[in-house]
């Protein structure tokens, strides 16, 4: 049987292969006789067959809509490790002192010690002018009562002042002491300018 089958295959060769020519070029010719060029519509579209390569530039903008709405946070990450700490920087300038003007003085108007530059004179046996190398009328300063020799003095009261306006120089501090029930009285104390 199977060579029988075989001797009439080969004896039919010519004629399957003209047969097989025949029904493929029929098939051929009538899907393109059956659908013209542009001609498909959706009814002969599978749902889902289209992919974004098949669409025109206009489809495919009238496919995107506008931009919603923002999203809302999320949550905070974890914290990341700690970095390499960094070069020490350069040493800076050194800054410019508050007070640059100071000075102690004695009850007998004389300096125990000071800042550059100042002088002091008595004037009469409480005032004291204390005079420095620089205006000090825009500068703040304050007075405070110290030691009368080499124990603390019990106490006082003491006031400080520019002059300007009555002849002084604006250069100029005056200081006047009194002991702790007012009556004006020498007592040593210490100045600071603030400018």
């Amino acid at each position: 049987m199977t060579r029988g089958l075989l001797r009439f295959v080969r004896g039919n060769v010519i004629a399957m292969l003209a047969l097989f020519i025949a029904l493929t070029g029929t098939t051929y010719a009538a899907s393109t006789a059956l659908i013209g060029k542009n001609t498909v519509a959706s009814p002969q579209v599978v749902n889902g067959s289209l992919q974004a390569k098949d669409l025109s530039a206009s489809a495919k903008r009238a496919l995107k809509g506008n931009r919603g709405l923002r999203g809302l946070a999320g949550a905070k990450g974890a914290t990341g490790a700690a970095g390499v700490q960094g070069v020490k920087g350069d040493k800076g300038d050194p800054g410019t002192p508050t007070t640059k003007l100071w000075a102690v003085v004695n009850a007998n108007a004389t300096l125990r010690r000071s800042s550059s530059g100042v002088t002091v004179s008595g004037s009469g046996s409480t005032w004291y002018t204390v005079t420095f190398p620089q205006a000090v009328d825009t500068c703040t300063y304050s007075a405070t009562i110290g030691r009368n020799g080499s124990s603390f003095s019990n106490g006082g009261q003491i006031e400080a002042d520019e002059f300007v306006a009555n002849g002084f120089s604006n250069t100029q501090i005056l200081v006047k002491t009194y002991d702790a029930a007012g009556t004006a009285t020498a007592k040593s104390f210490s100045l600071v300018v603030f400018c």
